[in-house]
């Protein structure tokens, strides 16, 4: 059996034909540097997701404390749990971010997204990053914690930070050991702060929150925010971001934007599944199990590798051409699969919306002011770090 290296690709393309070569396997590859295996074709990354029975999501809890961290909140966090305690978790927040929360945060999401796209628009050449891909669902996720906005710029090392753990290298330990220290000392004051005069805020709320009689401890509130403030930005920052590069790489995209608003909800999930902000979704084989006739003994990690599964040929016709509304559109793993279906799914696509809502109309072209992506650091997050552009008022 062929042992694949997932950092050997150096370029968007090699990414994909890796991917291609490993969803040609008969079933189950071996990955280096995790020492794990990967399922790479849509079927088999779906019933990882879905299996909690088989596949748990304590392995997040283990990639989250390499040796070289020590303790890290995001460990205790929901995303880390299985039933019956992730479900008691989840309900907690599952109002702030359902159907009637988000219907209460659209105007103020518009009006954020208005504000900056004209700013954005005015300037013409802007890192669109800086500019309204990062900075909106940062602004967004931070009032909704009821955070001081004077700290929102230390938002976005602390979110690179956080996502670079599962494949750091040893020059980044330090800057990562930093973040993890910062976070606990500023959001620990944050809840001692609600504690003593709660507010009108999703902190508040937590603490205010019960699960079968029981409040939760400051360290579980804390570790709900540790997951929520960095997934509750990089998800959107990253899907805005490649909607900014895909409207650049494909104009008529745009035109047919600006000519009907209806086109952006399907443009949006295109985007999600074209190339999927979050790659992969690490578990642990609960017992031996066997999945596509490959035995995986019981203790192995095992890694479903979404932005494969996402150009899965048996699946999407044509995967590696980008049509927005295609058939099977909305069944892409972008956001998962399972009871930990991302908890603000319906937040990020919302933000995405409404984000182009108040660019296209403003604009008659995107250009990137250079040919090569500087794309984020790690194997996990996938987006542009930097997206210098040149915006055509319209």
């Amino acid at each position: 059996m062929q042992t694949y290296d997932l950092f050997a690709p150096t370029t968007d393309a090699e990414r994909l034909d890796l991917y291609a070569r490993m969803r040609a396997e008969p079933g189950l590859c071996r990955i280096e540097p995790f020492g794990a295996w990967a399922a790479a074709r849509y079927d088999d990354v779906r019933a990882i997701q879905k299996d909690s029975q088989h596949f748990s999501s304590e392995a997040l809890a283990v990639t989250a404390e390499p040796p070289w961290l020590g303790p890290n909140p995001v460990a205790q966090s929901l995303v880390t749990r299985d039933p019956p305690r992730h479900t008691q978790l989840r309900a907690l927040v599952n109002r702030a971010f359902g159907t009637s929360g988000m219907a209460r945060m659209e105007a103020q999401v518009r009006h954020e997204a208005e504000t900056l796209a004209e700013a954005a628009v005015r300037q013409r050449e802007v890192d669109f990053v800086d500019a309204l891909s990062f900075v909106l669902p940062r602004n967004v996720i931070g009032r909704m914690l009821g955070l001081e906005p004077s700290t929102f710029t230390e938002f976005k090392r602390w979110s690179v930070n956080m996502g670079l753990i599962t494949s750091a290298v040893p020059e980044q330990h330090q800057g990562i050991r930093d973040t993890v220290k910062e976070m606990e000392t500023y959001l620990g004051d944050v809840i001692a702060a609600r504690r003593r005069q709660p507010g009108d805020d999703m902190v508040s709320d937590l603490l205010r929150a019960e699960v079968e009689g029981r409040q939760l401890t400051d360290a579980e509130v804390l570790s709900f925010l540790f997951l929520l403030l960095p997934a509750g930005m990089e998800t959107t920052a990253q899907l805005i971001g490649n909607a900014a590069i895909l409207l650049a790489r494909f104009p008529e995209q745009l035109e047919h934007a600006r000519a009907d608003k209806a086109h952006i909800p399907r443009f949006v999930e295109e985007v999600l599944r074209y190339e999927s902000p979050t790659q992969f979704a690490f578990r642990i084989a609960v017992t031996d199990v066997e999945l596509s006739g490959t035995k995986v003994p019981a203790g192995s990690f095992v890694m479903g590798l979404v932005g494969s599964a996402n150009r899965d040929e048996r699946v999407f016709e044509q995967p590696d051409r980008f049509l927005p509304g295609r058939d099977k559109g909305t069944q892409h793993l972008a956001f998962g699969h399972g009871i930990h279906f991302c908890l603000g799914a319906q937040l990020a696509r919302m933000e995405a919306r409404l984000a182009l809502e108040a660019l296209v109309p403003r604009i008659r072209a995107v250009k990137l002011r250079s040919p090569d992506i500087q794309w984020l650091p790690g194997l996990t997050i996938h987006g542009p770090q930097t997206l210098p552009v040149e915006l055509t008022p319209a």
